[in-house]
């Protein structure tokens, strides 16, 4: 089984929620940015679907070719990359990892049919126990606070709200969190904590993983 470079349990957790996106059939057109090993790949052909892409700077450890087509390049130099269009693309992950992440954006305006959907997901800062870590210590979950050493930005919803979608035709469907309910970190303070907090704070995100879905305007 190839390994999941994300939050355990996200993969099977998204399915559902793609296979009943509008407009999105086992024969759609789907791009993954950003695919790692091709899990997400070789899941989504499980399902059904058929016409599926991957990009990624590394080959190394890519192990969907069976099922997926493969593609080497650097989303960040996108004009460099000559694609199709796509009905769906997903970004699992990634956006915390770019030095710009702005391009995931760019790349979806250049390479999404008109209509076409953009899924992405990046650590979660609005959750309350996130937010009640950076004012008790002022360093931020998953980017100070237990930080993945390539993590660099942290996705702010307003401003990509305000700033960088309008410029390149995308706009938001609707915001999820991974777990719904909150974190499922296997320490029981914690999630005491958390529920006690959320009585007295909006925790309208409260879960781990921060999910979009997007579209790209008509």
């Amino acid at each position: 089984m190839l390994r999941e470079m994300t939050a355990t349990g996200l993969h099977a957790w998204l399915l559902p929620l793609v296979q009943a996106l509008p407009g999105i059939s086992n024969d759609s057109r789907v791009l993954d940015l950003g695919c790692g090993t091709g899990a997400w790949l070789a899941r989504l052909h499980g399902a059904g679907f058929r016409c599926l892409t991957g990009i990624d700077r590394r080959s190394d450890y890519f192990g969907a070719s069976e099922v997926a087509t493969f593609i080497q390049g650097d989303i960040a130099q996108s004009d460099r990359v000559e694609l199709e269009s796509f009905d769906l693309i997903t970004s699992l992950e990634v956006f915390e990892h770019m030095a710009n992440p702005e391009a995931i954006f760019a790349f979806a305006h250049q390479n999404l049919v008109a209509g076409g959907q953009l899924i992405v997901t990046t650590p979660n800062i609005y959750s309350v126990r996130v937010r009640m870590r950076f004012l008790l210590s002022g360093k931020l979950t998953w980017f100070e606070h237990n930080a993945e050493p390539e993590h660099v930005h942290p996705l702010v919803l307003d401003a990509v709200k305000r700033q960088i979608l309008p410029e390149y035709g995308l706009g938001i469907d609707r915001v999820l969190t991974y777990p719904e309910h909150g974190s499922d970190g296997t320490r029981w303070f914690p999630r005491i904590v958390e529920r006690a907090l959320s009585l007295a704070l909006p925790n309208d995100l409260p879960g781990d993983t921060l999910c979009l879905f997007l579209r790209k305007h008509q």
